[in-house]
């Protein structure tokens, strides 16, 4: 059931239920409840009215100097003994709250498109826009009835959607406001990717060999064994700045992109070899990885986007995957590199045109390794609801983790996909998990 929230100048601290749903509220007899509202903890009176039976009064004072919009509805819950509203949920953007306007943030509007299961008031807001003592934030609400967003004051939502790389003190100060209930906000690169995954048994032999660039006699080691390498950018995104290094004999070739166009560079021995990456690249910033060798689809390299979300009941679960294809003799799969994407299962069909039963049970080792990725992560600490795991299958059908996107992985991918179902479901994902973690998700015995 869910209520409308009205405010009444009353004096003194008043919480006023419908008599009608007194039998279905888990109040007890309570004579005065302790209330939360997104981030505010209060106390109020309990009382009880005739008027309409879907709206609660709250005195004024309990909802000082913020909103509670009149266009939304609200859930109630009770958890140990206090009563919540909400869901309030929350998002925080790039930017300054100065620079938000309608047109610049009328993008976010497509996480909502499932708000109908979401319900409560969802808030937009900036790192500048939080007010740390009195735990209100300015910022906009989304008004599902005019599917805009509404300017104002706000409480500090229970649960927050990271949607940009946050410093370590604000890090700080939300854990201070709601605990460990904000996620997306841990970033993490391709070493530290390898150093936390090639210790863990069930991951170690889905992991290409990876040596830090600075470290020239790993590197050459890397070299002797493989043959073919890549160098990439620790942190790099949508295959920008990576190369690939193999050798012939004493010779060895550089391959890399420059807008759009595949360049190669020859070099002489190792020394040139050396040379050349100490004086063009900043070797710190780069790790060397042995090359796969990854199947192949009409001389376009090939690998598959898992999806991992946080469900509605708080769960990992991989609601879908999409195979990219590369440019032809490209060295990345990337679309931004002139790539291309379908749907993963397609991709699996074609590789075993005759054996649909060995495409699904390939499509659930993928699926597997996905979460093994997903649970990792989540020992070292990190709290995440959605990321996007790129898995490569070599020419003998064995997996590889070649990378993962856990800033803010691109969920227009589905699109480029024509996977429309997909893209809805993953768009909206974050905020069901958000729901869940605010304690109004899954199955919720004590709610309205």
């Amino acid at each position: 059931m869910r209520f409308m929230i009205n405010t009444t100048p009353t004096s003194r601290s008043t919480i006023s239920f419908p008599t009608t749903a007194v039998e279905k509220l888990p109040l007890k007899g309570e004579e005065v409840l302790t209330i939360s509202i997104g981030a505010i903890q209060t106390s109020a009176s309990v009382a009880y009215h005739d008027d309409h039976e879907r709206c609660i009064y709250l005195s004024a004072n309990l909802v000082k100097d913020m909103s509670l919009p009149e266009f939304v509805e609200y859930e109630i819950h009770m958890q140990e003994g206090i009563l919540m509203i909400g869901p309030i949920l929350g998002m925080l953007v790039r930017g300054k709250i100065n620079e938000m306007n309608l047109s610049r943030i009328k993008i976010y509007k497509n996480y909502l498109n499932d708000y109908q299961h979401i319900n409560g008031l969802i808030v937009l807001f900036t790192s500048d826009g939080i007010n740390y003592k009195k735990k209100l934030i300015n910022g906009y609400a989304y008004n599902p009835l005019e599917m805009e967003w509404v300017k104002g004051v706000y409480p500090v939502p229970s649960t927050v959607f990271v949607r940009k790389t946050i410093k370590e003190s604000t890090r700080n100060k939300l854990q201070e406001l709601i605990g460990d209930k904000f996620f997306n906000s841990h970033v993490f690169n391709k070493w530290e990717m390898w150093e936390w995954f090639s210790g863990q048994e069930q991951l170690r032999r889905n992991l290409p060999i990876t040596v830090m660039a600075e470290d020239m006699e790993a590197v050459k080691q890397l070299m002797d064994v493989y043959q073919k390498t890549f160098v990439k950018p620790k942190a790099g995104m949508q295959g920008t700045g990576i190369y690939q290094l193999s050798r012939s004999g004493q010779e060895y070739k550089l391959s890399y992109r420059v807008k759009g166009k595949n360049i190669v560079t020859i070099l002489d021995n190792w020394e040139a070899v050396q040379l050349y990456l100490q004086s063009e690249l900043d070797l710190q910033k780069y790790i060397i990885q042995q090359k796969i060798p990854l199947l192949r689809n009409n001389n376009r390299v090939m690998d598959i986007r898992v999806i991992a979300i946080k469900n509605q009941n708080g769960a990992w679960s991989v609601p879908g995957m999409i195979t990219k294809f590369g440019d032809v003799d490209s060295i990345v799969s990337n679309i931004s590199s002139g790539g291309s994407a379908e749907k993963g299962w397609q991709a699996l069909v074609d590789l075993y045109p005759d054996d649909p039963q060995q495409a699904f049970k390939k499509y659930k080792e993928l699926e597997a390794l996905a979460l093994s990725c997903c649970e990792v992560l989540e020992r070292k600490g990190l709290h995440l609801g959605y990321i996007g795991i790129d898995i490569g299958i070599d020419e003998d059908h064995h997996l590889w983790v070649i990378e993962i996107n856990n800033r803010n992985p691109d969920m227009t991918i589905a699109l480029d996909a024509n996977d429309f179902q997909l893209y809805y479901k993953i768009k909206s994902a974050p905020f069901h998990y958000a729901k869940w973690l605010a304690g109004f998700g899954g199955e919720q015995r004590n709610a309205l």
